[in-house]
């Protein structure tokens, strides 16, 4: 199963739109995934950026920043 993060400083637009495009594709794709929305300063610094969403994929960052990929790309970066 994958593991699937957004990750971000605060609960933002664009945050929240990425973790629904996500969860959209993940439900409708049947793909085996978890997907957590995280909103901590402390988890950005992990990856090294301030930009935020941050699309994390089993440990991998596969997007940072707006604006966000189109639904076709996201379902790429995700399986």
């Amino acid at each position: 199963m994958k593991k699937i993060q957004i990750i971000s400083a605060s609960n933002c637009n664009n945050c929240e739109l990425l973790y629904n495009v996500v969860s959209t594709i993940v439900k409708s794709k049947n793909i085996p995934a978890e997907v957590e929305k995280i909103i901590d300063v402390r988890e950005l610094t992990k990856y090294k950026t301030m930009k935020t969403p941050v699309l994390v994929v089993d440990g991998k960052v596969k997007h940072v920043g707006t604006p966000i990929p189109a639904p076709q790309t996201i379902e790429e970066l995700i399986t």
